[in-house]
């Protein structure tokens, strides 16, 4: 699954994009792919060869062993940076332009309250894994990062974080961009987990499929036709907050009956209390005792050792899950289903209610073929959906030119 922008490219940026998705390939395969002419085609690759963009064999000699030569993308002529900030951990993973990962950290993140010391913070570690890597700044070609809020795709901005609310219209491009002077996108976390598993996961032979994070909040990324879908400001996916038939739990937004109030970790993490405090769950009693406090996590592992009460809340937070993916599926049409996030830990108890709720609720068309399964790459897929964000942008059509003149010599 990768993204482009449909519009008529430049022959430099057509030239690029074929070399870099397709080789190694010769002078010869790129006349054919793209009706150049053979001039037009030496022309731009000897212009793309002077930047240092691709590489080339050793060339033989004389002009039919020159028309062979087979190009590919120069992968470490650059780098890139993917970011995923959870409201408990930072990952970060530095990618060479062929997006091979050159270097990574992650840290647990004990408050992201504040915009401030956090930004502060991803930063600092930013120049250490460039450090670690001995990458100079001018091979910093842009930064991609996925935020646990909703986020302005255009603006660059942060948007009424519900549970973040010193976030709100906090400007995050601009507070990057002029702190490492490269470009940058900002985007929501579950988008671009839904990107990283289209281009290194499970779904990289899927147009059309939808992620979903189950964590401290509950989001979904849609992928339609190879291409993120955001809505016309941002915010589609944003299931956390779709009302509830006959549930009252109050939500951090401030409305009752969201998802995320009822099936969310933090209220399995209530429920597992709550069983714990009457005596329901003698295991997940014993886990209070010993800890003082329940999470998300306990009533999963107590799920899968077969303590009734933990079965009871896990079935219920997938079966409220999937009655709302139903109606995403029966909207969208997706060819599969990928869960990911903390709760997904909790199993194939947790999958299969999950799976349940959506037959159930949905034609038998939509879903006779509906692959429904955990991600492939959980918290992996962040970092890589973050790197491919930037690293599309800055090589579509509509911006290639701009990438040349901004990171290479000017001609």
């Amino acid at each position: 699954m990768r993204s482009l922008y449909y519009q008529t490219p430049s022959a430099v940026a057509l030239i690029f994009h074929i070399i870099r998705t397709e080789g190694p390939v010769n002078r010869t395969d790129i006349v054919n792919r793209t009706g150049l002419s053979k001039s037009t085609v030496s022309l731009q690759i000897n212009r793309l060869l002077s930047r240092g963009l691709i590489r080339e064999e050793s060339p033989g000699t004389g002009e039919k062993a020159r028309r062979k030569l087979r190009l590919e993308l120069a992968a470490d002529s650059g780098c890139v940076v993917g970011v995923l900030l959870g409201i408990h951990a930072l990952t970060i993973n530095i990618f060479n332009i062929a997006m091979t990962t050159l270097v990574e950290g992650s840290w647990e993140m004990t408050s992201v309250i504040e915009p401030e010391p956090t930004n502060r913070f991803i930063m600092e570690k930013i120049e250490e894994l460039l450090q670690k890597a001995t990458i100079p700044r001018d091979k910093l070609w842009g930064i991609g990062i996925g935020f646990p809020f909703p986020v302005d795709f255009r603006k660059g901005t942060s948007d009424s974080p519900p549970n973040l609310p010193l976030w709100n219209q906090y400007p995050l491009r601009k507070v990057y961009e002029e702190h490492f002077g490269c470009p940058v996108l900002i985007d929501n976390d579950v988008n671009v987990m839904a990107l990283g598993e289209g281009f290194s996961g499970a779904a990289q032979e899927e147009k059309d499929f939808i992620f979903v994070k189950v964590g401290t909040g509950i989001g979904s990324g849609l992928i339609l036709d190879g291409k993120i879908y955001r809505g016309s400001k941002g915010c589609a996916g944003d299931i956390g907050h779709i009302g509830i038939d006959g549930e009252t739990r109050l939500c951090h937004c401030g409305n009752q009956g969201c998802l995320e109030a009822i099936a969310a970790a933090p209220a399995i993490a209530s429920k597992g209390l709550e069983a714990a405090m009457t005596g329901e769950s003698p295991l997940l009693e014993n886990i209070l005792q010993s800890k003082s406090r329940i999470t998300s996590r306990d009533v999963g592992d107590c799920a899968q050792r077969g303590d009734m009460a933990s079965i009871r809340i896990i079935q219920e937070s997938g079966r409220k899950i999937g009655s709302v993916l139903a109606k995403l599926v029966n909207f969208a049409n997706p060819g599969a289903v990928y869960i990911g996030g903390g709760v997904a830990n909790s199993g194939n108890l947790f999958l299969s209610s999950i799976r349940e709720s959506i037959v159930k609720r949905s034609p038998h068309l939509a879903t006779i073929d509906l692959s429904i399964r955990f991600s492939e790459l959980m918290a992996r897929s962040g970092p890589s959906g973050a790197g491919i964000l930037i690293i599309d942008e800055l090589f579509s059509f509509a911006r290639f030119q701009e990438t040349l003149d901004r990171r290479l010599p000017a001609e």
